[in-house]
């Protein structure tokens, strides 16, 4: 069976705009074989009169949201989602935004892949033929086997993102799924983890335990701050409770570079300079401890502001004091017992160390001698380490007004509860981790946190459903990092000291050569690797470098739980239609490839292990069982109380807000020394884009980028009805930059720097700070004119949480003299 196709690989930019009509999408999805589908025979979803059927799935786009939605199915065809009823109180937490509407439209996207093929050219032409399921399989088993037998287990990587969580085919923490969970873990594979967001996922909720109040809860706030986001396009799920608060006379207050459309609704817009958020925190929790704006008991009984440090950084514990360590209940994950050693503060009543608990006024302030240690509250620690960034220091840094910046710290202090709802534009700078800290020391210094209306983050999510993980682990895997360390490890052939030899790659549930930052660094390492594997739904940037491409089935096509919930009912996916094409899903392409291989991983069908996963002690006790779930029903997640809506300080000592590390430690260890300032909040300049950067004399425009209503990262790039509301990416630059170089409105222009370029239409906008330029995230390289967002960025990343910096670099932009093609 060979065919030669190009698809989307020989695409024009033209070609591609051509394409987005309307009418054209409509003759499209009516045009294809695949589209009348057979339903498939075990189809549990509800039949109506006239012969429609509806099931329930959800959005499975990963912008966090995961929202429930009913999926309907005339003739075999899916023709219509909305977004799923809620009972009772949970009515308020009905969502949708288009992205979700326009799925089914994306079932039959133009871009699909819909069978095995191998590379016939060199890679990245976008020359493929079409090969047999036999073929692909028996050349994806021979080399991973050959890999295994000459390097070990670690020489096959497996690399993806965020772009499905199901415990079938999904890939949380990079490859907790039966499918991939069971092959790494069996033969001790790598994991290319994502590098996305996890400035805010490393240092906010691993290390501070802070997950932030349910976005229901931003109802009963008086002032709402979207900082670094844009909730009225981007994430209109937390919007509807912003819109509550504001009918009760609540203040909302936007810190953005990007005059958004949240911003144009708010009463007060702040228009912060890229990279220098952190800057803008210390100044104003210094401008709040020295007018006398703290709520000092808050700080003193709810934080770990009185915690004793001794010199080296670390706490001053019991045990230095003489008093043993106890044994406490067994941590679960661990299947040890837990240490019990109190942290020592010193009781000024007393006039001596105790322990927070026993202390009757425990000091926040001050320098003590305890028993030859030489002593500090952390408050203290905290307070002269910060000193330095003044209002006015941070007004330079941030190029806002004095007065503003006191003010905001005002309200920040005084107009409370202040429910802070930061996404992820707030993260995507090197220096971003060190926001969350700065966050929480605000948050200590008031009281916003940890109360009704009061957060220092919003909650996407309402936190995750127990499930068995032990039906993932056949072993352990073996090197686990970061994939943005790939160029690195590719040069060194070491991770952690340790000999890394990568001679297989299986790229899947993301678009990594589309999505993460320093994208031609990226793709000049998988070129080194010998064989490249890319398991996805449609042809993406990370398919095009791939050697075999494998079609898997979009989510209404497969049964799949996610432990993961957006709402208080656990996220279970109906099989709509039977997979389309010859897509074949996670789990069934490794069986086939295993037993290629002669292993035996997956003993169980699908059911069964859905089951296993499932139907934990506890789930089972509450009614959520598998059985209850492939029904459809609304299973409400028994542990979802009120309380868990406004959360208590989880992981942080003696259940205190935290903002404070004794131990910091880096989301990948491979040896790296770890800074002091990673303890306490702290600023720093960003990699590249910074005021003081001599490289500005070259390049003076600050780059970033916004997440538009009409993008989940890149997974809606070509669904016709998407490219019909937003045909191609536009560079948003300020007018008066535009006019300084020349440029007009719909000009192209040329965006560049050192690491490369991209060429796209100009948005020339007042709404945007002079000296920023924006390109919307998540288009593809065939819809620039020439390069990729992501060409203008690089691979540096903050060792301590190994984070993308999408929005990390200078620029410049000229017009552009070449054809449009």
């Amino acid at each position: 069976m060979s065919e030669t196709k190009s698809p989307l690989g020989g695409l024009t930019r033209r070609g591609f705009l051509k394409t987005t009509g309307a009418v054209t999408a409509v003759a499209a999805v009516a045009g294809t074989g695949a589209a009348l589908a057979p339903m498939p025979a075990n189809a549990e979803g509800s039949s109506s009169a006239d012969g429609e059927q509806t099931f329930r799935s959800a959005c499975r786009g990963n912008c966090g949201s995961r929202c429930p939605l009913e999926v309907t199915v005339r003739e075999g065809k899916v023709v219509k989602a909305r977004p799923m009823d809620m009972p009772g109180e949970d009515a308020v937490r009905k969502r949708f935004c288009v992205k979700g509407f326009s799925q089914p439209q994306r079932v039959y996207d133009t871009d699909r892949l819909k069978y095995p093929m191998k590379r016939v050219g060199e890679r990245g032409a976008g020359e493929w033929e079409r090969i047999s399921w036999d073929e692909a399989v028996s050349t994806i088993a021979e080399k991973m086997g050959a890999a295994i037998k000459d390097y070990g287990g670690t020489s096959v990587a497996v690399w993806s993102s965020y772009g499905s969580y199901g415990v079938l085919n999904g890939a949380m923490a990079g490859y907790m799924s039966v499918a991939y969970g069971r092959f790494i873990t069996a033969v001790g594979g790598s994991v290319l983890g994502a590098g996305a967001d996890t400035a805010q996922q490393h240092e906010q909720s691993t290390l501070l335990g802070i997950s932030g109040n349910d976005f229901v809860d931003a109802a009963n706030a008086k002032t709402i701050i979207s900082w670094g986001g844009n909730p009225a396009e981007a994430y209109v799920h937390a919007w509807q409770f912003v819109c509550d608060a504001r009918e009760k006379g609540a203040k909302l207050i936007t810190i953005d570079p990007q005059f958004t459309a949240s911003a144009m609704h708010s009463d007060v817009y702040v228009p912060v300079r890229p990279g220098t958020d952190g800057a803008l925190m210390l100044a104003m929790a210094n401008h709040i401890i020295e007018n006398g704006l703290m709520d000092e008991e808050f700080t003193r009984s709810s934080t770990v502001s009185p915690f004793l440090v001794k010199e080296d950084g670390t706490y001053l514990h019991m045990s230095d004091l003489g008093t043993p360590a106890t044994e406490g209940p067994v941590d679960p994950r661990t299947g040890k017992p837990t240490v019990i050693d109190p942290v020592a503060v010193w009781d000024e009543a007393a006039g001596a160390p105790a322990t927070a608990d026993a202390a009757q006024k425990p000091a926040i302030e001050g320098s003590f001698e305890v028993q030859g240690f030489a002593v500090k509250p952390v408050y203290q620690v905290v307070k002269e380490s910060i000193s330095e960034y003044t209002v006015e220091r941070a007004a330079d840094i941030c190029d806002l007004p004095k007065e503003q910046i006191e003010e905001l710290a005002r309200v920040y202090a005084t107009e409370g509860p202040v429910y802070v709802m930061t996404f992820q534009g707030l993260g995507h700078h090197a220096n971003s981790h060190h926001n969350f800290k700065n966050l929480a020391f605000l948050a200590a210094l008031t009281g916003n946190a940890g109360k009704p209306g009061a957060s220092i983050c919003g909650s996407p999510s309402t936190g995750m459903v127990g499930y068995n993980v032990k039906a993932y682990m056949l072993g352990t895997p073996g090197a686990s990092f970061c994939g943005m360390y790939l160029p690195k490890v590719m040069e060194e052939k070491k991770w952690a000291g340790q000999d890394l030899e990568i001679r297989v790659l299986w790229c899947c549930n993301g678009n990594m050569l589309s999505c993460e930052s320093g994208r031609q660094d990226l793709i000049d390492a998988v070129k080194k690797i010998d064989f490249v594997v890319c398991a996805d739904v449609n042809m993406t940037d990370t398919a095009q470098w791939a050697d075999i491409l494998l079609p898997v089935p979009h989510s209404f096509e497969v049964q799949d739980f996610d432990p993961v919930c957006s709402v208080p009912y656990p996220t279970f996916t109906q099989k709509v239609l039977d997979p389309l094409y010859e897509c074949k899903t996670d789990l069934e392409i490794m069986r086939l490839v295993t037993a290629k291989m002669g292993m035996d991983i997956y003993p169980k069908s699908d059911d069964d292990f859905l089951k296993e996963v499932i139907d934990t002690e506890a789930n089972v006790k509450q009614g959520c069982t598998f059985d209850e779930l492939k029904t459809g029903k609304l299973v409400r997640d028994a542990s979802y109380t009120e309380s868990r809506m406004v959360p208590k300080f989880g992981s942080a000592e003696a259940q205190r807000l935290k903002y404070y590390l004794e131990k910091p430690t880096p989301r990948n260890n491979f040896g790296q020394k770890i800074a002091d300032c990673e303890r306490l909040p702290y600023y720093e300049h960003a990699n590249e884009a910074y005021e003081e950067n001599p490289l500005r004399d070259k390049y003076p425009l600050f780059g970033c980028s916004e997440h538009s209503k009409y993008h989940v990262h890149s997974q809606l790039a070509y669904t016709p009805v998407m490219r019909e509301l937003e045909p191609e990416p536009l560079l948003k630059v300020n007018a008066t930059d535009a006019a300084e170089r020349g440029i007009q409105q719909g000009d192209y222009v040329r965006v560049y720097n050192d690491h490369g370029y991209a060429v796209l239409k100009a948005r020339v906008t007042e709404g945007i700070k002079p000296g920023v330029v924006s390109i919307p995230h998540g288009f593809q390289a065939s819809q620039f004119v020439e390069g990729h967002t992501q060409d203008l960025t690089n691979v540096y990343m903050n060792d301590f949480c190994s984070n993308s910096a999408f929005y990390d670099f200078l620029c410049e932009v000229e017009k552009y003299e070449g054809g449009v093609r």
